[in-house]
């Protein structure tokens, strides 16, 4: 059956109402949600940080008195190169911490650096002894050249010992791996310059105990 011309136009009319309102609904409805937004909330501004916040503050392991160290060395008998550098490492870093002063006075054996402290008035003296590692679970090693490290202080006029540390240094490559077992035992490094580094730190901590027990 064919619709009326008239019939067809104002079905064409309620077609194009209906779509323009749904239109403008969608226009509404959107317009709402924007005008809903909250604005975003303003950037606080940036202040630069007060010096208390950028200077590093004390770790609390410090001298409150300046100490003198006289630091010397008895060497191993064959007088390793690796002896050297740990030697070096153990002066630059005890000069690293704060009110230390560690001068080297060289070569010396163990009488005669307990004679220098008891001539001294105020400087402590420091010794560390090298000892190669030629024997090892139960074998003998030829040309080992892991070290065995022995730091001893004495206090001046008396020269008693008033400390004595321990580290062990396994050269990479060497014979056989001795374990870590610190701090039930002696530390072992696998580099010159940690085993410099560890012998100093020992040496601070007992200052800093003495330093505490005196205060």
């Amino acid at each position: 059956m064919k619709m009326l011309p008239g019939f067809q136009r104002k079905r064409r009319k309620k077609g194009l109402l209906a779509a323009s309102s749904l239109l403008l609904l969608l226009a509404t409805q959107t317009s709402a949600q924007s005008g809903r937004r909250a604005p975003k909330p303003a950037q606080p501004p940036v202040t630069p940080q007060a010096d208390s916040d950028t200077t590093p503050k004390s770790t609390g392991r410090e001298l409150k008195e300046r100490v003198s160290l006289l630091v010397g060395r008895e060497p191993s008998s064959k007088h390793l190169l690796s002896e050297d550098s740990i030697f070096a490492t153990f002066i630059q870093h005890l000069n690293n911490f704060k009110n230390v002063t560690a001068t080297s006075i060289g070569d010396v054996k163990r009488d005669r650096a307990v004679k220098r402290a008891k001539s001294e008035t105020e400087p402590i003296v420091v010794l560390m002894q090298f000892d190669v590692d030629e024997f090892q679970g139960g074998t003998i090693i030829l040309n080992s050249p892991d070290l065995d490290i022995n730091v001893q202080v004495f206090e001046p006029r008396t020269g008693r010992k008033r400390f004595e540390g321990k580290v062990y240094y396994k050269a990479v490559g060497g014979p056989m791996l001795k374990k870590d077992n610190w701090p039930n035992g002696t530390p072992v490094k696998i580099t010159t310059e940690a085993v410099g580094i560890e012998a100093a730190e020992q040496v601070r901590d007992w200052l800093l105990v003495k330093d505490i027990k005196k205060n």
